[in-house]
């Protein structure tokens, strides 16, 4: 059995893609430490609405992606 951290590992999310028109679109799109204690109903969302945004205009290029942050 595997034992989940104590104190709760910080999350990560990303969300990169080329547009249409050859802009790279980047951004980090986690708030500040953030644990996954702390990701509320309205931050799902969002995290909901960048996946959509990923799908609909990524066209397969970049990433999308929610993780365990291990940067110290």
């Amino acid at each position: 059995m595997v034992s989940r951290p104590n104190p709760p590992n910080k999350v990560h999310s990303e969300i990169e893609y080329i547009r249409e028109d050859g802009v790279y679109v980047h951004s980090d799109i986690c708030p500040p430490n953030c644990t996954h204690s702390e990701i509320t109903p309205e931050y799902r969302n969002f995290l909901h609405a960048c996946l959509d945004e990923w799908l609909d205009k990524g066209g397969g290029t970049g990433k999308f992606y929610i993780s365990e942050e291990n940067k110290e």
